[in-house]
């Protein structure tokens, strides 16, 4: 039975990787990823880049073991060819008690996260259920400094705890769903667009959670977002997708200026020009 080893190098490894959903009403099986190999060294952090449907998530969603953690089985994500491992746990034919260890290591944001907060439990609730459920002996002084020191991070002030999602923004749900996602102090982070929703002021306010956590767990994370500025901040690797494949691959601070690939270079220009234009959240 394999358990995560937190000293894996790398921490993410693939192998001409093909992702598949099942047929549905009739169709075909869609190919969202196909022949995709890459690894992530211990540490690193990758951002993910593509246009929509280029398989940013679906492969996001695999690598985080979140493959099924959906109720249609038609959007049940299928590997069909190559491998992968995560903290040298492979990727296939996972039994229960494996997969259950795997996502405890494995931290992962969803794309809708701050949409989704459970909506009968107060934030401080939503902060602490995690631990909680891992084990009933913790220590609440400890883990209450470090939520304050969180709050304070992402600019939500103490008494936020005590609200529930309704009484909050679009953009504090979203810091909320970033911190409960960091709680269990994962060694290999996944996050799907981290700051969708917060507006430009407080975008830097996950910029600097999220280097605060890597600095602290010396995580190793993959980040997808269109917020070119949040991904040099804490970026070093750039995996470009185009329709399931790999089209682009290197240093974040070379990679769009000398690319030999035409769409990396109109993404990299799109992601300058298109900078979130949201209304103020608050």
């Amino acid at each position: 039975m394999a358990h995560p080893d937190v000293a894996a190098d790398p921490a993410i490894l693939a192998s001409d990787v093909s992702l598949t959903y099942p047929a549905h009403a009739g169709g075909r099986a869609f190919h969202a990823v196909e022949g995709i190999s890459f690894t992530v060294p211990k540490g690193t952090v990758v951002a993910l880049l593509g246009e929509s449907g280029s398989g940013k998530s679906t492969l996001t969603r695999f690598l985080a073991g979140r493959a099924k953690d959906v109720g249609e089985k038609n959007s049940r994500i299928r590997l069909t060819g190559g491998a992968a491992s995560v903290l040298d746990v492979p990727l296939r034919r996972q039994s229960r008690r494996t997969h259950a260890r795997l996502t405890a290591y494995a931290g992962y944001l969803a794309q809708d996260a701050g949409a989704t907060l459970p909506p009968d439990l107060n934030v401080g609730d939503i902060l602490v259920n995690p631990i909680a459920e891992r084990s009933k002996d913790f220590d609440r002084e400890l883990l209450g400094a470090q939520i304050a020191e969180m709050m304070d991070i992402v600019a939500l002030p103490l008494s936020k705890l005590q609200e529930y999602p309704y009484e909050l923004s679009k953009g504090q749900r979203q810091r909320v769903a970033v911190m409960q996602s960091l709680m269990l102090d994962p060694p290999v982070y996944f996050a799907d667009e981290p700051t969708l929703g917060v507006d430009a002021n407080n975008r830097p306010r996950i910029v600097d959670l999220l280097r605060w956590y890597r600095e602290r767990a010396d995580a190793t994370m993959m980040l997808i977002s269109h917020d070119i500025g949040m991904l040099e901040a804490l970026g070093q690797d750039v995996l470009v997708m185009q329709e399931g494949r790999l089209v682009g691959q290197g240093d974040i601070n070379d990679i769009f200026r000398r690319a030999d690939h035409g769409y990396v270079q109109r993404l990299a220009q799109a992601l300058r020009s298109t900078a979130y234009d949201e209304i103020a959240e608050e």
